[in-house]
């Protein structure tokens, strides 16, 4: 399930010593580290890694992994003008399945693919999430470390209340391991 508020990409960029980095409006509670980010138009994903923070005079988040860059990654036009577009935070990002960075203009939600009693078919696997689709002619992303080692491609997985999904078939019956 994918959040209703939507954050436009201001800013992206690959960067030698801090990896892909997005700039995000319409920043309002932060984002943990671990915390999955979708493309509206792309429909691809990225894992928030954490926030870079450039003065001690940002506003902080509760539980944001925080990195203190020394340098300023903003664009020049954004410097030059003045202006500052509100609750506009920079954030490291890994992609998950893909190496493209978020394209300028964009708009990403918050992406959350589990829900009780879904059963969600593994259709493909990445270094640590799996793709998953969701029944609706859309995708969805788990990490790997809530199923069991033994999944493959083609199988189904159902959310369990114990953080760790239960491997079963397309009926919903569990697979035993």
């Amino acid at each position: 399930m994918d959040s209703d508020h939507k954050h436009k990409v201001i800013s992206s960029f690959n960067l030698p010593t801090l990896g892909m980095v997005v700039g995000l409006s319409d920043v309002e509670f932060g984002f943990k580290k671990g915390m999955v980010l979708k493309s509206i138009s792309s429909k691809r994903y990225w894992e928030v890694q954490s926030r870079i923070i450039h003065s001690s005079t940002e506003k902080r988040f509760d539980g944001e992994t925080e990195i203190v860059s020394h340098t300023n990654i903003r664009e020049i036009g954004a410097l030059k003008d003045k202006t500052e577009i509100i609750n506009s935070f920079e954030y490291n990002i890994k992609p998950i399945g893909h190496h493209e960075k978020p394209i300028c203009g964009d708009f990403l939600v918050f992406s959350v693919t589990v829900a009780v009693r879904v059963i969600y078919k593994v259709i493909d696997i990445y270094d640590d999430y799996l793709l998953l689709d969701t029944n609706n002619g859309d995708t969805g992303v788990m990490h790997k470390k809530y199923v069991a080692d033994k999944v493959q491609i083609g199988d189904y997985v159902r959310h369990c209340e114990h953080k760790v999904h239960d491997l079963v078939d397309e009926f919903g019956n569990f697979i035993i391991c």
